[in-house]
């Protein structure tokens, strides 16, 4: 080599042309005319399917984006490949996020930092779960152990509610049902049984198995519950999935009363399971076709009194027979009527009879109730008697 002429420099492997033009080459140019101004001997060893020959790295490495303050925020896994851990996918909860706690529990994307001895102190069952050796065992995050729970955020914030908020329970009125749901679910499962007592009282009082304690009750069904109100389908869901046996024949029969497209709804959280939907839309069926008939034997068949009293179209002595059948009509109608909607809730005739045969009418409609509905009720809605339940 000359003295002073430039030091050649190694060709790098791959596809570099030997006779380049002095003007550089339009990334355009036709395939036809880039054979015609390179060598023959380059090589190219797979013909391009078109007449743009584009030059492609064999091997593209991309590096992952890592989202960081300074160097000295990443950690040895880091370097590498990046790991997708619970740490960069779930938050914190806003309230039960103790500093001072000494575990966390993960439900979904949520986590809570809480004290082990507080919240397992009336829990056997959170005990075993937050034990020496599970926490030895389970992995460590800032320097606490972490342990991970099926239950959702929401029913786990409400656990938590209860356990550190005194007097949290010592209420007048039955919470709004998201509340009273997560506390049913969350003390069924761990085993608050005091609390769940209480709960459970509250569902007997607004969904009576006996006809008298549902004559006497002030609040039935969903309006035990605060705002806002609940759906019929979601209690009863509720009822079937915590197993609360006694309180579903009155629930479905509550839900019946929405009528088929209430009844039959795909929402989530208040569709029904189809072997119960059918069985409420049958049982409800025939408790209309019963009342149906029990409004006509009452009104027609049944010997309703001479009124003596002159303003009720029964009474025969001053009114013709036309009226009276008229009457009679206008009566059924008002039964049938009933039969269609809540056949348990009370008549009502308005002035078309007088008080006395008011009653009369209202007493014969009760012991239908009580004798065809309120008895067969459980087995016409798919369960078994109240006896079984």
């Amino acid at each position: 080599m000359a003295a002073g002429a430039p030091a050649e420099v190694e060709t790098p492997v791959g596809f570099i042309p030997q006779n380049l033009p002095a003007a550089p080459i339009d990334i355009n140019t036709p395939y036809s005319v880039l054979r015609s101004i390179v060598s023959p001997s380059t090589p190219c060893d797979v013909e391009p399917p078109s007449e743009t020959c584009v030059n492609i790295p064999a091997t593209t490495v991309s590096s992952p984006t890592l989202s960081i303050s300074t160097i000295s925020d990443l950690t040895p896994t880091e370097f590498g490949e990046v790991e997708h851990s619970q740490e960069q996918t779930t938050a914190h909860h806003d309230t039960f996020y103790f500093e001072d706690g000494n575990v966390e529990i993960v439900c979904g994307d949520t986590v809570f930092r809480v004290h082990s001895t507080i919240i397992s102190y009336s829990s056997s069952k959170l005990r075993d779960i937050l034990s020496p050796p599970s926490l030895l065992s389970a992995p460590m995050l800032e320097g606490r152990p972490r342990i991970t729970v099926s239950d959702s955020a929401e029913d786990f914030a409400v656990l938590l509610k209860m356990i550190y908020t005194p007097g949290f329970l010592g209420r007048k009125k039955v919470p709004n049902f998201s509340i009273f749901a997560s506390l049913l679910r969350m003390t069924t499962k761990y085993g608050f049984s005091d609390v769940r007592e209480g709960l459970v009282e509250d569902l007997e009082a607004a969904y009576p198995t006996k006809w008298e304690d549902f004559e006497t009750a002030k609040i039935i069904g969903k309006n035990i519950f605060g705002s806002p109100k609940p759906h019929p389908n979601a209690v009863l869901n509720l009822l079937l999935e915590q197993r609360v046996r006694f309180a579903l024949p009155f629930a479905a029969y509550r839900a019946g009363l929405g009528g088929s497209s209430a009844l039959s709804t795909s929402k989530p959280g208040i569709a029904l399971p189809r072997p119960i939907l059918a069985s409420i839309i049958h049982g409800m069926g025939e408790i209309r076709r019963m009342m149906t008939h029990a409004a006509y034997g009452i009104v027609y068949v049944g010997n309703l009194r001479v009124c003596p009293e002159k303003a009720c179209v029964l009474n025969v002595g001053i009114n013709p027979a036309e009226r009276r059948v008229e009457a009679l009509k206008k009566i059924s109608d008002v039964m049938v009527k009933k039969s269609e909607g809540d056949v348990l809730s009370s008549l009502s005739f308005g002035n078309l009879v007088c008080t006395d045969c008011a009653n009369l009418l209202k007493y014969g409609h009760r012991d239908c109730c009580k004798e065809l509905v309120w008895a067969k009720l459980p087995s016409l809605l798919g369960w078994e008697s109240w006896e079984g339940i």
